[in-house]
C-alpha cells in the first residue's frame, strides 16, 4: 500500500568543494541555488508517499549550507557521518555534529573511515562498524541505530555484522522505493547530473522518474559516494 512506502534522496557535498576532494566524489557534490531548488520540490511535492532526505559523508557544507535551507523550509534529513573524519579539514567537528541534533536532525554512521566494507577482514569491519559508532554516540550524548553503507557495497557477512550489533535500520544505494517496515532501505543519490533541468518538477518519483534515474545513474556502479 501506498502509506506504507517511502523514497529517500541522497546528497553529499553542497557548495564548493575542499581541497582535497577527489574526481569521484566531485561528481555528487551540488552547487548550492539547484541544491535549493530541489529542496523547494521536495517541501512542496505532492506524493502519496513520503520523500525523505540523507546526506553523506559529514561534510561541512552539512552545517553551513543543507542545515539553514532545511529549516527554512520545514524539512528534516538524516546526516550519516564518517567518524573518523569528524574534525579534520572539510568535515563536521563535535559541535557541529550536536548542533545538527539540537536543530532536530538525526545522526547516522557511515563507518570509520569510508572503506569498502565488504573487503575488509574481521576485526577492520569491527573498527567501521562498531567503533565508529561508539565514537559517535561519544559525541552525540545518545544511541546511533542507523547507518549508510559507503559505496553501498555489501555481502550477507556485512550485514549480518550490521544486525548483531544492533543497528535498526541500513541504508544503502541501490535506489528505489522502500517500505516503512524494511531494515534495509534503498536510497535514490542524485549526482551533479540532475541539477537544474533534470529534477522534476513532482519529487514524488514515479515509476517514469524511478526508471529515467536508473538509466542516467548506469554509467555508476551499484555503490555511490
Amino acid at each position: 500500500m501506498a502509506e506504507s512506502r517511502e523514497r529517500f534522496i541522497n546528497f553529499h557535498g553542497i557548495g564548493i568543494a575542499p581541497p582535497g576532494i577527489e574526481k569521484a566524489e566531485l561528481d555528487y557534490w551540488w552547487d548550492a541555488d539547484p541544491f535549493f531548488a530541489a529542496l523547494d520540490k521536495v517541501s512542496t511535492a505532492a506524493s502519496d508517499y513520503p520523500v525523505l532526505i540523507t546526506f553523506d559523508d559529514g561534510n561541512e557544507s552539512d552545517l553551513d549550507i543543507a542545515l539553514p535551507a532545511l529549516l527554512e523550509r520545514n524539512l528534516t534529513a538524516s546526516f550519516f557521518v564518517c567518524a573518523g573524519r569528524v574534525g579534520t579539514r572539510g568535515y563536521l567537528n563535535a559541535s557541529a555534529i550536536r548542533r545538527l541534533l539540537q536543530e532536530g536532525m538525526r545522526i547516522g554512521s557511515h563507518g570509520m573511515h569510508h572503506l569498502d566494507w565488504s573487503k575488509l577482514d574481521d576485526t577492520r569491519l569491527h573498527i567501521e562498524t562498531v567503533d565508529a559508532k561508539r565514537k559517535l554516540e561519544d559525541i552525540c550524548g545518545c544511541e546511533i541505530g542507523e547507518v549508510s553503507i559507503p559505496f553501498g557495497r555489501y555481502d550477507r557477512r556485512v550485514l549480518k555484522k550490521l544486525k548483531a550489533e544492533g543497528y535498526g535500520r541500513v541504508y544503502t544505494s541501490g535506489r528505489g522505493i522502500a517500505t516503512r517496515e524494511a531494515w534495509l532501505k534503498p536510497r535514490n543519490t542524485l549526482d551533479r547530473s540532475w541539477q537544474w533541468k533534470d529534477i522534476p518538477k513532482d519529487l514524488a518519483l514515479q515509476d517514469s522518474y524511478l526508471r529515467r534515474l536508473r538509466s542516467s545513474l548506469s554509467h555508476a556502479r551499484k555503490s555511490v559516494w
